[in-house]
């Protein structure tokens, strides 16, 4: 028995989330309202104790083990949820040596941090030297609550100040170096890092000190100093105030994404909670996902919108908009081994696979969101609730920088706004901006429309002749000559994983396939398996196996392992620049969804026969649609795949 159906077996689900949904019993199930919308008029949500599952019936259309429920519940990674039910449950987690050290040394980076933050606060509370950054405080209109609340402090001017308390505590300096407090001269003198300037601390979602941010009280140089990169911290991969804003994002669905530190603050302390500053950095794709993994699952919270909500209030000057709006894609070809800001197609892309609504606010010229609240913050309000669609946003902005006029500038346009339209994963949405932009550039919206869909379905590059069959190292199924067969549920989820972990870009493309037959995403809940829904949602969130942060790559290490391992034959010859394993990589994904469906219809089906009484009328509706969706995915499948195994090239050209 694996570690994970080990825990299971021990807890006892209906037992977890009870605690926070009240269920009724009702034959041999539960059923009591989601947790994670708002429906005031049915219980949609069915626990169901034989299968230790839930799902909701309702709006959210999701459900899964108790693992996904406290992941869904708490916002956490499987490794923290996988940690808490382990605990609960009395059973040990065993770690390898090397992990164990590696924990307890973070564990003491935080101790030393968490300490260095309190000798700033303390310093703060003084009068005497720390008089300057009390003034400045004053002067930017803080609260001594928000103060407090934030945990800022001062850092004394004297070289050894912070160095020596920490030492007198028992930190070594090996540690305070590696922990960013300190300076280590090549002659192995040590000096305090941080200097007669204002602190800030910078805490992970969790609440502890990872870094600091440090102010300039005169016109010392560089106005911020940041913590070095760390083994806690990162800072194109941190937020700041995010541990402080979790509560109002999760109860909202919508976040607000600023640049500075005091743009937070103030936010904050004006009653806009669910703000998160970016820390005067270029957004990156890290941050992003961040924020996505929180907002999964909060469709339809009471005074939120429908479909979670992203707001970018960043600097939108011609300067820092000329670095949003380069290409991720060709950046990182050109730069591999930099990290670089999100480009346009990245931004898109990213929101289509998170399912938000990315928006932007503009802000005025040189007045910056601090500024701005303290000004007027019933103005912000409204101004948040006007954000744009971050393509109209995009749209105008190039559309400004071109004389669109002149025939050359109209051509630049387009060059640009290609891309952009073409990384619109929804085909409606597409095709609403392309005729937008052909206004704009005063074109036959045909060419424009030609040129996305050149962009969208051109070659992968393939090599030799792409209608030979299928890739070699996959099973066919003898009553098909050359269709791969699909075994079992967990097999063919291994088999996708397996494909996606060696060609990270096939996701957005099967997104963009899904959404073309009128299908949601593939998501977690197309997964049974505990552990795959796990890897994806990792896939999902952080891209290749490589870039996943440590304690989640070290929880799912012997997962991802043993299911690489296991796959090796069938993946043999693997090329994810031919397009046949793209056709296989769909072909998996219907299936799954194909599968999905198929066990939530039953589920309905149980419910109605033990329960004369339920499901009501109302959810005779959406019985309808989810057995109409099962329908187009058989038909797509059976019809254009299975039977007629072709390139996906030669299909969009038939």
């Amino acid at each position: 028995m694996s570690l994970i159906d080990e825990i299971k077996a021990r807890v006892d689900i209906v037992e977890v989330i009870g605690e926070s949904v009240k269920l009724r019993r009702s034959g041999k199930n539960y059923i009591g309202f989601c947790p994670f919308h708002h429906n005031v008029h049915t219980p949609a949500f069915v626990v169901f104790p034989d299968t230790q599952t839930w799902r909701c019936f309702g709006a959210c259309n999701t459900g899964g083990d108790v693992f996904h429920f406290v992941m869904k519940r708490e916002g956490v990674t499987f490794a923290e949820a996988l940690r808490r039910l382990a605990q609960r449950a009395g059973i040990p987690l065993t770690a390898t040596p090397e992990a164990e050290a590696q924990e307890q040394e973070r564990a003491r980076l935080r101790e030393a941090l968490a300490a260095a933050a309190l000798f700033y606060q303390g310093l703060l509370r003084r009068a005497g030297e720390a008089e300057p950054a009390r003034a400045y405080l004053a002067a930017r209109g803080l609260t001594p609550e928000t103060v407090e609340r934030f945990g800022l402090g001062y850092s004394p001017p004297a070289w050894h100040a912070l160095l020596d308390h920490l030492r007198r505590q028992g930190f070594t300096l090996e540690e305070l170096q590696a922990a960013g407090l300190v300076v280590v001269r090549e002659d192995g003198t040590a000096f305090d890092r941080f200097r007669g300037r204002l602190m800030i601390p910078i805490r992970d979602p969790q609440g502890h000190v990872i870094g600091f941010g440090a102010r300039a009280l005169g016109n010392e140089e560089p106005k911020y100093l940041n913590s070095p990169q760390t083994a806690l911290f990162d800072k194109s991969a941190v937020l700041f105030a995010l541990d402080l804003a979790r509560p109002e994002i999760r109860r909202t669905g919508v976040a607000v994404i600023v640049e500075g530190y005091f743009d937070a603050i103030m936010a904050h302390q004006a009653g806009f909670a669910n703000v998160v500053a970016a820390m005067g950095t270029s957004l990156s794709e890290a941050q992003l996902r961040l924020l996505g993994r929180m907002l999964l699952g909060l469709s339809g919270r009471p005074g939120g919108p429908s479909v979670p909500r992203l707001i970018l209030a960043m600097d939108a000057d011609p300067a820092g908009m000329h670095a949003v709006l380069r290409g991720l894609a060709a950046a990182r070809a050109a730069f591999p081994e930099t990290t670089l800001e999100l480009g346009p197609q990245g931004l898109i892309r990213l929101s289509g696979q998170l399912g938000v609504d990315l928006r932007v606010l503009t802000l005025p010229a040189g007045v910056d969101p601090d500024e701005w609240i303290r000004r007027d913050p019933e103005a912000w309000a409204r101004a948040l609730a006007a954000a744009r669609p971050v393509i109209a946003f995009l749209l105008d902005y190039l559309a400004a920088q071109h004389p669109l006029e002149d025939p050359k500038g109209k051509s630049a346009f387009v060059r640009e706004v290609v891309p952009i339209l073409a990384a619109i994963p929804d085909p409606v949405e597409r095709d609403v901006y392309i005729q937008q932009a052909a206004r704009m550039a005063r074109l036959n919206e045909r060419v424009l429309l030609e040129l996305v869909a050149s962009q969208r379905y051109a070659p992968r590059g393939t090599k030799g002749d792409r209608r030979a069959g299928p890739p070699q190292g996959l099973r066919a199924d003898p009553s098909r000559p050359g269709v791969p067969l699909l075994d079992s549920g967990r097999e063919a989820e291994a088999l996708l994983l397996a494909i996606l972990g060696m060609a990270p870009d096939l996701l957005p493309y099967l997104n963009v396939r899904f959404a073309e037959l009128g299908l949601e995403p593939l998501s977690e809940d197309d997964f049974g398996d505990t552990a795959h829904r796990a890897l994806f949602r990792n896939l999902s969130a952080f891209g290749p196996v490589e870039e996943w942060p440590e304690t989640e790559a070290t929880v799912l290490q012997a997962a991802w392992a043993g299911l690489m391992e296991g796959r090796a034959a069938a993946l043999r010859g693997f090329d994810p620049e031919d397009e046949r394993w793209a056709e296989e990589a769909l072909r998996i994904a219907l299936w799954l969804r194909e599968q999905r469906l198929r066990n939530i219809l039953e589920e309905l089906q149980g419910l109605a026969d033990a329960m004369p009484d339920w499901p009501p009328g109302e959810f005779m509706a959406k019985w309808q649609a989810l057995a109409e969706e099962l329908k187009r995915v058989q038909r797509f499948r059976y019809r254009r795949i299975e039977r007629e195994p072709r390139t996906l090239r030669a299909e969009e050209e038939a």
